[in-house]
């Protein structure tokens, strides 16, 4: 086990899953992994105690705990951990992979074909993978060692209607059922992939061994918003990430731009309605050595254990991420090609959604 000596080294410039806010919440005091987190994050015991008195999510004691909706909830975060692959779905897309050159394509495919709306390719960077394992203790503080040269990245949708239902309990279901869609997105391909000799490894749930916004960014399917969260073409925020690194090599394809980072930064609209006050409304300044707005994730994560659910009032707000639809599509168009369109697109977004999120702040 790596102790608490080595969290961020100076030599280490990678981001380590041990601070993460769920790895944090998943220490137990008495336990080895606590105690060395501890030893090394004092700044943290505190604060991070205080939240693991409030009520857990998914459980009873949250402002919108809901029985029935809750617990269908739970029951598919569970069934991420007991996902079968269909061997007859893997024969047949080995066969096909077997009868092209043309992998990038055919993987594209297989991804589309399970639920993904976009999917992507990147040259993996080591800055992209965590450090250490945090999430588990019986694999704490172990050095993560990922040498695949790719990344494949998809997204799913969050359902807009459900969205539309933030903070309540709809929105948790919502996101336990593009997890799990995720997680058999992810698992089908690298299944697909080790079939064919590759080495794969799915990127899901409680088991990343990757950083995915700025991998999805690199693999093009769009950039990091004011709320610290990828904002996709089409879709805005309402997307789950999901990924499969892998030595398989196929052409990579480059970032985008849709005009996220100005229109971001005149909008302010995730931060204004964030209930928590989580989302920084300023300037961008600079967070363990990269430019960005922070979130002060113990204020967001405070608010979902006090109601119960993972709120999503900040993706839904978004005004990238309205319904998709060829109204919505073509303004987006225009505000990624023309920036000075920015302030009349907001202005007449606020307009129509402004006061829409109010009630729950």
């Amino acid at each position: 086990m790596s102790t608490g000596k080595d969290l961020f080294s100076k030599q280490n410039k990678k981001y380590d899953e041990r601070d993460t806010m769920f790895s944090r919440m998943a220490r137990k005091r008495g336990t080895p992994a606590y105690e060395d987190y501890y030893s090394c994050r004092k700044e943290y015991r505190e604060k991070d105690d205080h939240l693991r008195q409030l009520p857990r999510l998914l459980e009873p004691g949250g402002k919108y705990y809901h029985p029935q909706i809750t617990t269908e909830a739970r029951r598919i975060f569970d069934a991420i951990e007991k996902i079968s692959m269909d061997k007859q779905v893997i024969d047949s897309w080995a066969s096909r992979f077997k009868k092209t050159d043309n992998h990038k394509r055919l993987i594209h495919n297989l991804c589309r074909s399970l639920g993904a709306i976009r999917v992507g390719f990147a040259e993996l960077d080591q800055a992209f993978v965590y450090s250490h394992k945090g999430r588990f203790d019986e694999v704490y503080g172990r050095v993560i060692e990922l040498n695949h040269p790719t990344g494949i990245v998809f997204l799913v949708e969050m359902d807009f209607y459900a969205m539309q239902q933030a903070p309540r309990a709809q929105v948790i279901r919502e996101s336990a059922h593009q997890y799990y869609r995720a997680a058999k997105i992810a698992l089908t391909v690298e299944a697909l992939l080790q079939s064919l000799g590759y080495a794969a490894k799915a990127q899901y749930d409680a088991h990343y061994d990757l950083v995915l916004p700025p991998l999805a960014v690199a693999a093009g399917l769009g950039e990091v918003g004011r709320n610290n969260i990828l904002i996709s073409d089409g879709y805005g925020s309402r997307v789950r990430i999901g990924a499969i690194s892998t030595d398989l090599i196929v052409e990579y394809d480059h970032p985008v731009s849709l005009g996220v980072d100005h229109f971001c930064q005149i909008c302010k609209k995730c931060a204004e309605t964030c209930p928590s006050r989580a989302l920084d409304a300023e300037e961008k300044k600079m967070v363990n050595g990269e430019l960005k707005w922070s979130t002060n994730v113990e204020r967001c994560y405070a608010y979902w254990r006090g109601i119960g659910t993972d709120c999503g009032i900040c993706m839904a707000v978004c005004p990238f991420s309205h319904k998709y639809n060829w109204l919505h599509n073509l303004v987006r168009e225009i505000v990624y090609r023309f920036s000075w369109t920015h302030s009349l697109a907001l202005y007449l977004d606020n307009l129509i959604y402004r006061h829409k999120f109010r009630q729950n702040r």
